[in-house]
């Protein structure tokens, strides 16, 4: 006695091929989004490494100008910082005049 053959349905087998289909289609262009999202990362990291170095640079190039400049009264003044006193400025400009 043989066993007998179990017929499948053409309907299941396109089903099953196109779900096989599917799952590839999903798996490549996850895989490109994952790595195109990789990539604009490094960059952002590397633009922000180099502004952090940038910074420095800027800030030991001010402690080295003001070092070399003699420094006269010893106050350097930030025009950038929010509590900037324009007064004690005026009054530093005039007593170096």
């Amino acid at each position: 006695m043989s066993a007998q053959v179990r017929q499948v349905s053409s309907l299941f087998k396109i089903g099953r091929w196109a779900a096989l289909g599917a799952g590839l289609s999903y798996g490549v262009l996850h895989a490109r989004t994952l790595r195109k999202d990789a990539e604009i990362k490094r960059i952002d990291n590397e633009y922000a490494r180099k502004v952090a170095l940038i910074e420095e640079a800027k800030k030991k190039y001010a402690e080295k100008k003001a070092a070399e400049s003699g420094g006269g009264s010893g106050q350097s003044f930030n025009f950038e910082d929010p509590n900037f006193d324009f007064d004690k400025w005026a009054k530093h400009v005039e007593s170096k005049v």
